[in-house]
């Protein structure tokens, strides 16, 4: 399995449904997510999809201990 494009930590900062009925979310996220740009931006250039998976951060802390 190849390693993820991106890890980071984000809050919702805003959901809005399209006018075809499609959902869109936005995240923000500290400066520590910078060095993401490069390879989202790339993904959305070649318009290709990408897999989310959303934890609640103070579960995903718990996941890690373990």
């Amino acid at each position: 399995m190849s390693d993820p494009i991106a890890i980071f930590e984000a809050g919702v900062s805003n959901i809005k449904q399209m006018a075809d009925g499609s959902p869109r979310y936005e995240f923000e996220c500290g400066e520590d997510a910078i060095k993401y740009m490069t390879p989202l931006g790339t993904a959305k250039a070649k318009k290709r999809y990408l897999m989310v998976i959303v934890y609640d951060y103070e579960d995903w802390q718990k996941m890690e201990a373990e």
